[in-house]
């Protein structure tokens, strides 16, 4: 059948994070003549590694050089600012290409369902990485964040550690990170907060890692604490480690410091207690606004049964740190969910990888190892669309007909050139937050965006 082929197949890759950058590294490598076009919402790059991962965090952001590399590719055609499903719908794009990988991930935090979720100030960890990475269309935390002093952070996983590093952290400690002043001011805005991190189960089930709970250790020395009661409860309710890994954090979490009594002094410094075995219930509002958050209800596991006493704490921001979800989003009907799949495939020449294949966990590593199954199995079943010509092959004579504009790769590296070269002497780079800025950036001295 190969030797049969009329012509290089073409492949359409909707989303540029780290999912979708390695399926592409895998179509290349399988296929010396295919090409591949690469539709990302954004005007940039790199999805979550961008605009998910904290600022402070650069050895992580680093993969983007790697992920560069892939799309700056000579056989990748990248169109940023190009909204599928609304600019253009996943019908017209799957009837121009051989076959379509979606790497969209997924699209809003978790919802816990309990009685005053929506009162502002309870925020969800992805919206909040939006906010502290500058994503053009985050929702601006600047004033809660500044203003918190009691803080409730709900998740015992990395991301929930991360959160609460962002708060500890003074000004010095983000050097060499990527983080805006506005955001840098919001968090330092306050001299003494206290930080209550909040799990469902024992520390034993604790997900963030050993160097994670170090790493937050060193950000507020002798400040970072345990409720009693969990070391209580984990000791009398004969709690079984043996089933879990050399190197688990929850030996060192037993061995924090208890919290002090109410009596304690905090001095102006920050303070971290975790509390493990507690349900959180109920969210209330502020004595002063019905519309603003003011203190969480918990019922704490007494050693193996549930309380009948709620417990009450004053808080003025609550970071919800307990996964992510798929919203069906009015625009992109056709993305709801974790999209039902096989290994990859959702229906004939149309597949599926990352988080939007499998749910939104795994680090990095494990993305291009599930992308790459995916790729190499769509390489292996796909064969040249018949109706499929120079003419009306890919997305690009569609955007040119209708007159849009989209961000080509060299767009992005007029954006990420603007970015490094205003950066701080101490800082990697100065995002660009705003879109239309993002947009005249990548604008090229001719006035075109797409070349």
């Amino acid at each position: 059948m190969r030797g049969m082929e009329l012509r290089s197949r073409r492949f359409a890759v909707i989303g540029s994070g780290a999912s979708g950058c390695y399926a592409v590294e895998a179509l290349l490598r399988g296929d010396p003549d295919l090409r591949v076009d690469v539709i990302e919402r954004l005007p940039t790059p790199f999805g979550l590694i961008r605009y998910g991962v904290a600022p402070d965090h650069q050895g992580t952001k680093a993969v983007t050089r790697t992920l560069g590399r892939i799309l700056e590719q000579e056989r990748v055609t990248f169109f940023g600012g190009v909204y599928a499903g609304r600019d253009i719908s996943l019908a017209e794009i799957r009837s121009r290409y051989d076959a379509v990988i979606l790497a969209t991930g997924v699209n809003r935090d978790r919802q816990l369902q309990l009685p005053g979720e929506t009162l502002a100030g309870v925020v969800g960890s992805g919206a909040l990485a939006s906010w502290y990475n500058d994503h053009p269309f985050a929702t601006d935390f600047s004033g809660l964040v500044a203003g918190a002093k009691r803080v409730l952070i709900i998740g015992a996983g990395n991301v929930a550690i991360d959160v609460a590093r962002m708060f500890l952290k003074g000004a010095n400690g983000f050097d060499g990170s990527d983080i805006s002043p506005s955001v840098l001011k919001a968090f330092c805005s306050q001299s003494e907060r206290r930080i209550v991190i909040v799990a469902r189960r024992g520390p034993e089930h604790a997900k963030f890692s050993l160097s994670e709970l170090r790493e937050l250790v060193r950000q507020a020395p002798g400040r970072v604490f345990l409720n009693p009661r969990t070391r209580a409860a984990f000791f009398q309710g004969g709690s079984n480690t043996s089933a879990f890994a050399v190197g688990a954090a929850w030996p060192e979490i037993l061995a924090l410091p208890d919290t002090p009594g109410d009596a304690f002094e905090y001095s102006g410094k920050h303070s971290v207690e975790f509390r493990f075995d507690t349900h959180p219930t109920a969210f209330l509002p502020h004595s002063s606004n019905d519309h603003l958050l003011g203190a969480a209800l918990f019922l704490p596991t007494n050693i193996g049964s549930v309380s009948s006493n709620y417990e009450r704490l004053d808080i003025d921001l609550t970071i919800t740190c307990i996964g992510y979800a798929h919203a069906i989003r009015k625009d992109v009907d056709i993305f709801p969910g974790v999209l039902a799949n096989k290994d990859g495939r959702i229906s004939e020449r149309l597949y599926v990888v990352g988080w939007a294949k499998r749910g939104p966990s795994g680090a990095i590593g494990i993305n291009r190892t599930d992308s790459h199954q995916v790729a190499d199995f769509a390489l292996k079943e796909t064969i040249p669309m018949v109706g499929l010509n120079a003419a009306s092959i890919g997305i690009r004579p569609l955007l040119e007909k209708a007159g849009a504009r989209w961000v080509d790769y060299q767009g992005w590296k007029r954006i990420d050139s603007k970015e490094t070269r205003n950066a701080a002497s101490n800082r990697a780079r100065l995002k660009i937050s705003s879109y239309s800025e993002l947009i005249s950036t990548a604008t090229n001295a001719t006035g075109q965006l797409g070349i």
